[in-house]
């Protein structure tokens, strides 16, 4: 107790450089934080981090090795005290107060052990022998009456005549037991100050080259973490994610990327509202993709240790959903890591086609218009070239007069600009084709119900007229008819359409108005009909198919103006 006790006493002092070397390291690093880049605090962090724990650790193995060390000591010299107030003719010679023998035998001693010095003391606690004061003087320190008093050996540390140092103190007994004086072996600070830096030596460059290893790894580390964060701030990176997350769920197809065990990593809610998963996207990461989107999930192929195959334009069948799917790896140093799947409803291509199919069949009655214009023209311009007067204005007015008749009963029946333009553009693209397109006296519309849209009117009529062409150009003859009436009542409106050509087979219109069901050859087919149906089920209409006389088909729409599907709604 009283080395520890004695130790914390003195070291107070040597501890005080401590605060001055962090405060300024500690308001540096807080400014570079404030100012630097994350892979500088990142650096600074750990560096700190490390710094501090090798400081402490090296604060707490001085300490140690600072005890240990006068703890060897003091054992080092009771014992060598003990050793000295053993040897029978020092206890003669104290008991007789022989000083010549007694500062022999100390002499002799002090030049076999390496203590500072030793002292003899009689029963009274007076010197009998000292290196530099006179015998009989009092001994020093307040530590002598236990060890005279009790007989035992002890440590202890105080400042004496020679300086201040650890004493261990030894009773010299004679024959009978009885103390006749005391052995003060001392070890001086200076010598233990010097024992004690020659032992910190070795930590202190171990620690120094530890912390020279902390700096290089922390700074590799640092550069490391900056890499894989592809040079971005966290304050970037976040906002990335953000907006990847964003661009991520305004993305109209669905998306999901999986890693190399097909476990669901990201889902956007196009992909969960295909799939009719109604469980949140956190509920949904981490599960098997056959979980997610049901058995046609794309087959990994082998062991899957190299990533399941590329794939493009696939149809497949997600959740008994028919889609367009793509699956491309995602390859990272080479190595594949995992895959995005991108895919869409089948429905969704279909009605794009065929709203790509109908601008093209719009841009195809125009371009008819303009080139039976431009022969007009030209005709005319050549017989003014040739001075043909007479014949130029009577084509002319005979042109005029087709045109007025056709524009007339077309203008006069219809009382819809779109409707006039679709039948004027589908007449003229009959004549183009080489049939006739007749416009049934019978026609009447004033208005367009609001049940579909106009465009969904106009689809319902072109796709029924193209579809009547097709099955007149069928039967590979010209001059076919194509018979054209839409009229209203007071509650709906009728359209039929007749054509003179193959026909439908009777077991073919049950399907007929099944997306991708066709009765003409070719692949880009089966979706107009689909179309019609869709709409005219969407007004909450009716559609009939009947056989024309002599031969073809007739096929008859009623969709109500809008009080059965107000109700429906």
């Amino acid at each position: 107790m009283d080395i520890l006790s004695a130790r914390s006493g003195d070291e107070t002092p040597a501890a005080e450089p401590r605060p001055v070397w962090r405060r300024p390291g500690a308001d540096g690093a807080a400014g570079l934080a404030r100012l630097a880049s994350f892979q500088v605090r990142v650096f600074l962090l750990l560096l700190c981090v490390s710094a501090s724990l090798l400081f402490v650790v090296g604060y707490y193995v001085f300490e140690r090795m600072h005890a240990t060390l006068y703890e060897n000591l003091g054992q080092h010299a009771v014992v060598q005290a003990q050793q000295i107030a053993a040897i029978p003719e020092l206890i003669e010679a104290v008991r007789r107060r022989d000083l010549p023998v007694i500062e022999r035998i100390a002499k002799t001693m002090l030049q076999r052990t390496d203590a500072s010095f030793i002292v003899i003391g009689d029963a009274n606690g007076l010197r009998l022998y000292h290196p530099t004061l006179d015998p009989g003087t009092p001994m020093v320190g307040d530590d002598n009456a236990p060890v005279l008093r009790d007989g035992q050996s002890e440590v202890t540390v105080r400042a004496g005549s020679l300086g201040y140092g650890l004493r261990g103190k030894a009773p010299i007994k004679d024959a009978d037991g009885v103390v006749v004086g005391v052995v003060s072996v001392g070890y001086l600070q200076d010598l233990i100050f010097s024992r004690d830096v020659a032992q910190r030596g070795p930590v202190i460059v171990f620690l120094t080259i530890a912390l020279g290893a902390t700096f290089l790894t922390a700074w590799f580390f640092a550069r490391s973490i900056k890499r894989q964060m592809l040079g971005m701030e966290p304050a970037e990176i976040s906002r990335l994610v953000r907006q990847q997350e964003a661009v991520f769920d305004a993305i109209m197809e669905g998306v999901i990327a999986v890693d190399r065990h097909d476990r669901v990593r990201a889902i956007n809610h196009a992909a969960r509202d295909i799939v009719g998963d109604t469980r949140s996207s956190q509920e949904i990461i981490g599960c098997r993709l056959s979980d997610v989107v049901g058995s046609g999930a794309p087959s990994r192929g082998g062991d899957g240790t190299d990533g399941a195959p590329e794939i493009r334009d696939a149809v497949l069948l997600f959740n008994n959903v028919q889609v367009i799917a793509n699956r491309l790896p995602v390859v990272v140093a080479g190595k594949p890591v995992g895959a995005v799947l991108s895919f869409r409803r089948k429905d969704d291509i279909a009605t794009l086609s065929l709203q790509l199919s109908q601008v093209r069949r719009h841009a195809d009655n125009l371009r008819v218009v303009r080139h039976e214009h431009m022969n007009w023209l030209s005709t005319i311009s050549g017989l003014l070239e040739m001075r043909h007067y007479d014949e130029a204005l009577q084509l002319a007015r005979m042109q005029s007069r087709t045109q007025q008749r056709v524009l007339d009963t077309i203008s006069q029946a219809f009382f819809n600009a779109p409707v006039c333009g679709m039948l004027l553009g589908k007449y003229y693209r009959a004549r183009e084709l080489g049939l006739e397109l007749v416009i049934d006296p019978g026609c009447r519309l004033s208005s367009l119900p609001e049940v579909l849209k106009v465009s969904e009117w106009l689809s319902i009529i072109g796709n029924l007229l193209d579809n009547a062409y097709d099955a007149a150009l069928a039967l590979g003859e010209r001059g076919q008819r194509v018979s054209f009436l839409m009229i209203e009542s007071d509650d709906e409106i009728v359209i039929e359409v007749a054509d003179t050509g193959v026909g439908v087979e009777a077991g073919v219109r049950e399907t007929l108005f099944e997306l991708g069901v066709s009765t003409k050859p070719g692949g880009e087919h089966g979706i107009g009909l689909h179309l019609v149906k869709t709409y005219v089920e969407q007004a909450a209409g009716t559609i009939t198919i009947e056989d024309n006389e002599p031969r073809g088909t007739i096929f008859s729409l009623f969709i109500p103006k809008g009080a059965a599907r107000a109700a429906q709604a």
